[in-house]
C-alpha cells in the first residue's frame, strides 16, 4: 500500500447502545447488588469516532442501526457529539446492537454483546468511493471474528488494498481470536498497516505462533494497561510509553480512546514507513493520555 495523503479517516464497524452497571462490590447471586447504571453510546468503532471528534478530528463513521427506538436515540447521540450520521444505514426489521457491561469495583469489565444490525453490512459502491477518498481506514477485528460479517471485513480489506488508504485494525478481544482460529486471525491482521492489541490479545495471537511472528506486522502496538504501551515495527521495539496515572472508574472503551489519540497524531504523518522517534513518542503519549481520560468516567465516550 502506498502512503499518499488524502482526505481523512473512515471508521467502519459497530454501533451499540451500552448498558453499563458499575457494581459496588462482588456480584451477589439470587439477590441484589447495589450499582450505578448508565446508558451510553458504544461499539468499538463508534467510540473511536466520538473520541476523535472530541479531539477535533472529523471522521466518516460507517455503521448500521435497526429501525427501532434505540436506533433513533443513537442518531441523536451522534449528532450531540458532532459525529456525522450520513453513512449510518437503518436496517428494516432489525434491532440496534446492544451490549450489557458489568464493571467491578476495580474498574475491570465483562461484556455481553448483541450485535443486531451490525451484522447486516456490505461493501457497496458508495463505501468503495468513500474508502478511495480516505487516507486511513479503521476497523475492529470483531467484524472479522463473526461468521455473519467476516465476508464484509475481508471485502473492506480488499477494497483498501486497491486504494491508497492505510489500514488500521484493532485486535478487539482475546477469546474471539482463539475461537476464530489464531493463525487465521494473525494472517488477517498482518495485512494491515497498523494493528493495536492489548496484552491478552497479543498473548492469544502468539499462541502456537512460530518464533519471530511479529516480524510479519508492519506496525504492532501493544497496550499494557497501567504499564503503558509499546510499539513494534517489523518485530523490533521502536518506542514505549508509561501509562498516565489516574483514578480508574471504568476501563470500558479505554482501548478505543487510545486508538483515537494515536490516530489524531498519525493522520498528520503521511509516511508511516519512515516515522522517527518523535513521531512514535508523541503519538503514544497522546494515545496514553486519551485512554487515561476515558478511564476517569463511566462509559466509553468523553464527557464534555
Amino acid at each position: 500500500m502506498t502512503t499518499q495523503a488524502k482526505s481523512g479517516i473512515c471508521i467502519i464497524g459497530d454501533i451499540n447502545v451500552d448498558v453499563i452497571t458499575l457494581l459496588s462490590g462482588p456480584l451477589q447471586k439470587n439477590t441484589d447488588t447495589t450499582s450505578t447504571n448508565a446508558i451510553t453510546l458504544g461499539g468499538s468503532t463508534c467510540n473511536m469516532s466520538v473520541w476523535l471528534k472530541h479531539l477535533n478530528v472529523d471522521v466518516d463513521l460507517v455503521s448500521a442501526i435497526g429501525d427501532d427506538v434505540l436506533g433513533t436515540w443513537v442518531i441523536t447521540q451522534l449528532q450531540a457529539f458532532g459525529v456525522s450520521d450520513k453513512n449510518i444505514k437503518t436496517i428494516t426489521n432489525n434491532r440496534t446492537g446492544t451490549c450489557v457491561i458489568l464493571v467491578d469495583e476495580t474498574g475491570a469489565r465483562s461484556m455481553m454483546p448483541d450485535f443486531g444490525a451490525n451484522l447486516v453490512q456490505s461493501v457497496d459502491q458508495s463505501l468503495e468511493n468513500l474508502i478511495a477518498e480516505s487516507d486511513i481506514v479503521v476497523m475492529s477485528a470483531y467484524t472479522f471474528f463473526r461468521p455473519e460479517s467476516r465476508t464484509f471485513a475481508l471485502d473492506v480489506l480488499e477494497c483498501v488494498g486497491r486504494s491508497n488508504a492505510r489500514m488500521v485494525i484493532d485486535a478487539a478481544s482475546s477469546s474471539p481470536i482463539e475461537i476464530a482460529g489464531v493463525e487465521k486471525v494473525r494472517n488477517y491482521l498482518a495485512r494491515a498497516d497498523l494493528v493495536l492489541a492489548n496484552e491478552d490479545e497479543f498473548a492469544a495471537l502468539g499462541n502456537g505462533a512460530p518464533d519471530g511472528w511479529t516480524t510479519a506486522f508492519r506496525n504492532l502496538i501493544v497496550k499494557k494497561g497501567p504499564r503503558g504501551a509499546l510499539w513494534l515495527s517489523l518485530g523490533t521495539e521502536v518506542a514505549s510509553v508509561k501509562a498516565e496515572e489516574v483514578k480508574v472508574v471504568d476501563t470500558t472503551g479505554a482501548g478505543d480512546a487510545f486508538a483515537a489519540g494515536l490516530l489524531s497524531q498519525l493522520r498528520l504523518r503521511p509516511d508511516w514507513q519512515n516515522l522517527n522517534e518523535v513521531d512514535y513518542a508523541q503519538s503514544l503519549l497522546v494515545a496514553s493520555h486519551t485512554a487515561a481520560e476515558n478511564c476517569k468516567t463511566l462509559g466509553a465516550t468523553p464527557v464534555s
